[in-house]
């Protein structure tokens, strides 16, 4: 009988399959149970709303309350505390909490005080005038078309539609009031739910603010036990990287926002024109969307507009577009402090993607998403090649052909690219502008530094 030896591959190759198998088995039973999965997700949300909402409002309003904090209250309670300085930093964030939260409260009472009744107002008037502008429609498509014979054919096209829609209320509408009057009810329902969650993540992010050190500090000892500590580091300045491009385009972009719509209202009101308070919220609500967010805006104010007088329409349609000028051009990148880092190309992308997926919301998230996203794959790719001994610059790619892998040095499309043939200093970087004024270029060559190099070699 011959010995029997055992061999580890096999070993390894059953435990293979066997783990194979049972991530088969995982996977299809995850599509099979997906609308259950999507069910629980969505009733877990539900149920953390007001947490949710605690957390959103205490990220926005975090800004605020460091300012308060750090430069109007830390002063103040430490000549009240003098021997405490613990004492003194726990009152300057109760007193910081206080006022922002006053401020804020009193800024959104102060606003639906202001401009509910005006809106209320504009929509009782464009409810109210509707049928007077469907009748000036009528006799304004009479007198366009008098003497030809689209007239009559205009004008039975015109009745017709009249006709369907009284049609409609009569057989449809009315019939089914009921189910319009438990629909409202349950508008009317949700409304209130939502209401109270806003109230309940309100209290929530009192205490977010307040322990907000605790609360980074439980998630940075999360981190370290899961990850190792280089990792863990990473991850960590990450997230930091990402909060500041995040924060800072939502806050910059709700205060622009907000001074789009004050100075909107300031010229409508100066000129006289109908409908102020309901064009000046359109107007604010879609200036945050980037791009084609003013032109969503713009037009369902200039048709309100037209129906009144089409002269201020005109005057509308006009200032719009200088106002958005002014605000491309000097509001945002002043409230923003530095551009976004993307081009128009990616803007349009980031705004038709996530629009398309998430609708509304991914319109309104997806340019600060798509931020974040690019300041994650530059961080990421700068570091790789910093690691290789490769340059960082874009413009040091512009020109070569591609870098030789065991000299490193570029190899350029045509002899005149080479910065020496351009007149460039070889060892200015790239970008930097030459001795005699000319334009700045691509470097002269792609080699590491003698420190890279050694680097390397070692």
């Amino acid at each position: 009988m011959k010995n029997f030896k055992w061999d580890k591959k096999y070993l390894y190759w059953g435990i293979t399959a066997f783990f194979v198998v049972v991530a088969s088995i995982a996977f299809f039973w995850i599509l099979r149970s997906l609308p259950a999965i999507s069910g629980l997700i969505s009733l877990m949300i539900s149920a953390l709303e007001p947490v949710i909402y605690g957390i959103l409002i205490a990220y926005l309003l975090n800004r605020v309350l460091i300012i308060f904090e750090n430069k109007v209250f830390i002063r103040l309670t430490r000549r009240m505390f003098k021997k405490d300085p613990v004492k003194a930093r726990k009152a300057a964030r109760i007193f910081s909490i206080i006022l922002t939260m006053v401020l804020v409260i009193g800024a959104v009472t102060g606003l639906m005080i202001i401009v509910l009744p005006e809106i209320y107002n504009s929509v009782e008037k464009l409810v109210l005038s509707s049928q007077d502008y469907l009748t000036a429609a009528i006799n304004w498509l009479q007198d366009v078309l008098d003497g030809y014979a689209l007239e009559d054919v205009a004008v039975e096209w015109v009745n017709s539609i009249s006709g369907s829609l009284v049609n409609w209320l009569q057989t449809k509408l009315l019939p089914g009031l009921g189910d319009v009057i438990a629909n409202i009810t349950g508008g009317v329902i949700s409304v209130i739910a939502t209401v109270a969650d806003l109230l309940i993540g309100i209290v929530i992010s009192v205490y977010v603010m307040y322990n907000k050190e605790i609360f980074c500090a439980q998630v940075k000892k999360v981190v370290y036990s899961v990850f190792r500590v280089k990792t863990a580091n990473l991850i960590i300045s990450e997230t930091k990287a990402v909060d500041e491009a995040f924060g800072n385009y939502i806050v910059g972009t709700l205060i622009d926002a907000l001074i789009v719509g004050l100075i909107n209202y300031i010229f409508m009101m100066l000129m006289g024109m109908p409908y102020v308070a309901l064009i000046t919220i359109l107007v604010s609500l879609t200036n945050i969307i980037p791009m084609f967010g003013p032109f969503i805006g713009a037009a369902p104010s200039t048709l309100l507009l037209l129906l009144e007088n089409p002269t201020q329409a005109l005057i509308f349609v006009i200032f719009t577009v200088v106002l958005q000028q002014v605000d491309g051009q000097i509001l945002k990148p002043r409230i923003h402090a530095s551009r976004t880092g993307l081009s128009g190309f990616w803007i349009m992308f980031a705004i038709l993607f996530f629009g398309g997926i998430f609708g509304l919301v991914g319109m309104l998230l997806g340019v600060p998403l798509t931020t974040v996203l690019y300041s994650i794959i530059k961080r990421l790719n700068n570091r790789w090649l910093r690691r290789r001994g490769l340059p960082e610059d874009t413009a040091f790619y512009r020109d070569i052909d591609h870098i030789d892998w065991e000299t490193r040095q570029p190899v350029y499309k045509r002899p005149e690219l080479r910065p020496e043939a351009a007149g460039r200093d070889p060892e200015a970087p790239a970008g930097a502008v030459a001795p005699d004024g000319a334009a700045p270029d691509a470097p002269e060559t792609g080699t590491p530094s003698e420190r890279d190099g050694e680097s390397t070699k070692k």
